[in-house]
């Protein structure tokens, strides 16, 4: 079983285990150390809790799984937007997980849960590690969240670009258009 304080992954990779939430599916959602700044960690989603095997969930999974949401059925597919909207405005995931569950069942891809549990952690995670950005592309961030109905909350900038990413596809853009448009990091820099 996963622990608080023991490491996950092998060699000069493993990482001490920060926070662990298990999921619906069987899945476990683990934060660890990371060493891009002092509070900088790092997502790890563990798709087998008896073997360790695990994956470092990215924007890219939550787009296109999103994408295929809206394909599948829109009105379910925006309850999913809102709840992750919400989160990233300051909601308990639990109490957002409470409200749209029900309005999202049946839904293909991930649950709701594990979409918004990694994603809450994801989004933290680039503000923290956000170092600024031109001031026109902070513009048109801003509109696009405007034009989905997106109210900012304060000193979120680092994860706006995530949260704009959603927006494009809510509004319809193909998500490899949308994550060209945000020149996201999909690929992990260093393969294991």
């Amino acid at each position: 079983m996963v622990k608080i304080g023991e490491y996950l992954g092998r060699g000069k990779n493993k990482k001490k285990i920060l926070e662990i939430i298990p999921l619906s599916n069987g899945w476990i959602l683990v934060k660890t150390e990371n060493s891009k700044s002092e509070k900088d960690f790092k997502v790890r989603t563990i798709i087998d809790p008896k073997t360790l095997k695990f994956y470092t969930p990215k924007h890219a999974h939550f787009a296109i799984d999103f994408y295929g949401k809206i394909c599948h059925d829109f009105q379910k597919a925006e309850k999913v937007f809102r709840g992750i909207i919400e989160v990233w405005q300051g909601k308990e995931v639990k109490e957002v997980i409470k409200k749209y569950e029900e309005g999202t069942e049946g839904l293909p891809g991930y649950k709701l849960d594990y979409i918004l549990y990694a994603l809450k952690w994801i989004l933290e995670q680039e503000d923290i590690n956000f170092r600024g950005r031109p001031e026109k592309l902070q513009k048109t961030l801003d509109e696009k969240c405007k034009f989905a109905r997106v109210s900012l909350p304060e000193n979120r900038k680092g994860s706006q670009l995530a949260i704009a990413l959603f927006c494009d596809i809510f509004k319809g853009i193909h998500p490899v258009e949308a994550l060209l448009a945000a020149n996201l990091d999909i690929i992990p820099r260093f393969r294991g």
